[in-house]
C-alpha cells in the first residue's frame, strides 16, 4: 500500500494529465472524485442520427451542423487509498440516450442541468460496459489507469452502438419485408389445384342450377297450361351440345321422329359419293332435256 504522500502525488500527477486531455469533459468534484464526460467516436454519430428514420429520409441532425451526440455517458471515479495497486471505485451513468440504444430513453432534453442520472444497474448494456472496465482495471494495476479506463469506455460504447444499430436496422428491414409480403399476399390469392378447382366447380354448378331453376319457375308461372306443355316438349328435345356429346346429329333425331330410314354415310367412300353425285346430275340433266323436247313438240302440234 503506498504512503499518503505517494498516494497524493500519484493523484496530483494523474489529475494534471487528465486536465490537459479532457479540457471540457473533466469535472473535479473533490481531490478524490472525478467525473469524465464520455461520448462515442464521431464515426458512429451519423448512424445514431439515422436511427428511427424511414428509408430515404434525411436526418435533421448531423456532425457538420454541430448537433450534440445522442449518447453521452459519465464515468465517475472515486479513488481509494490503495490506488493504483487497487482499482478505483467506478460507475457509469447515462446522461443522454435520445435513441434508446442503451435501453429506455431517459430524456430528450439536451440541457445537462435538466438530465436525470440513472444508475448502470437498470441497463444491461451499461452493465456490459461496466464489466469491460473492471477487466481493464485489473490489467492496469500498479499504474495510473483513469485515462486508460476512459479511453476503453469510449471505444466500448462505440462498438456497442455499431452492434446495436445493426440489430435495429435488421429488425426494421425484416419488418418492412414482412409488410411488403403481407401486402403482396392480398393480391396473390389462393393457389389453384385440381382438388380446389373440382370443389369450386361443384359449388359453381350447384349455384348455376339453382339460378336456372328460379328463372325457369318464374317463366313457367306466366304461361298457360298448354304453353307450359309445349315448352316442356321443347326443353325435352336434346340440344346440339347433348347430341355432340353422345355422337348424334340433328338429322338422326329428325329421322327417328318421322320414321325415315337413316342413311349410313360411313358405308360410302368419298369417291363413291362423288361418282353417285355426278351420275345423279347427269340423270337430272337428261330428264330436263327430255322435258324440254317434249314441250317443243307439243308447241309444233
Amino acid at each position: 500500500m503506498p504512503s499518503q504522500d505517494e498516494y497524493q502525488a500519484t493523484l496530483a500527477e494523474e489529475l494534471e494529465v487528465l486536465e490537459s486531455i479532457y479540457i471540457d469533459e473533466l469535472e473535479k468534484i473533490s481531490s478524490e472524485e472525478l467525473h469524465i464526460r464520455i461520448e462515442p467516436e464521431e464515426d458512429v454519430l451519423p448512424l445514431l442520427f439515422s436511427i428511427g428514420l424511414a428509408p430515404g429520409q434525411v436526418p435533421t441532425e448531423s456532425v457538420e451542423d454541430g448537433s450534440p451526440s445522442p449518447i453521452v455517458l459519465s464515468l465517475r471515479i472515486n479513488y481509494t487509498p490503495e490506488y493504483p495497486d487497487a482499482p478505483p471505485n467506478m460507475s457509469i451513468h447515462v446522461l443522454r440516450d435520445k435513441k434508446g440504444v442503451l435501453g429506455p430513453v431517459i430524456s430528450d432534453d439536451d440541457d445537462d442541468d435538466n438530465i436525470e442520472y440513472t444508475a448502470s444497474a437498470s441497463r444491461p448494456a451499461v452493465d456490459e460496459l461496466q464489466s469491460g472496465l473492471d477487466e481493464v482495471a485489473q490489467e492496469s494495476l500498479g499504474m495510473s489507469m483513469v485515462f486508460t479506463l476512459a479511453s476503453h469506455l469510449r471505444e466500448s460504447v462505440t462498438t456497442l452502438i455499431q452492434r446495436r444499430v445493426q440489430v435495429i436496422e435488421a429488425e426494421a428491414s425484416a419488418k418492412r419485408e414482412a409488410e411488403i409480403e403481407a401486402e403482396a399476399e392480398k393480391f396473390r390469392g389462393t393457389a389453384v389445384t385440381p382438388d380446389r378447382f373440382a370443389e369450386w366447380r361443384i359449388k359453381f354448378m350447384q349455384e348455376m342450377a339453382e339460378k336456372e331453376k328460379k328463372v325457369e319457375d318464374a317463366k313457367m308461372s306466366k304461361l298457360s297450361a298448354r304453353e307450359r306443355e309445349d315448352y316442356k316438349k321443347s326443353k325435352a328435345k336434346p340440344s346440339g351440345k347433348q347430341l355432340f356429346e353422345k355422337g348424334g346429329t340433328f338429322e338422326e333425331d329428325d329421322a327417328d321422329e318421322e320414321g325415315v330410314q337413316e342413311v349410313d354415310w360411313s358405308l360410302y367412300t368419298r369417291d363413291q359419293r362423288e361418282r353417285e353425285r355426278r351420275e345423279q346430275e347427269e340423270q337430272d340433266e337428261l330428264a330436263n332435256r327430255t322435258h324440254i323436247l317434249a314441250f317443243d313438240e307439243e308447241d309444233d302440234d
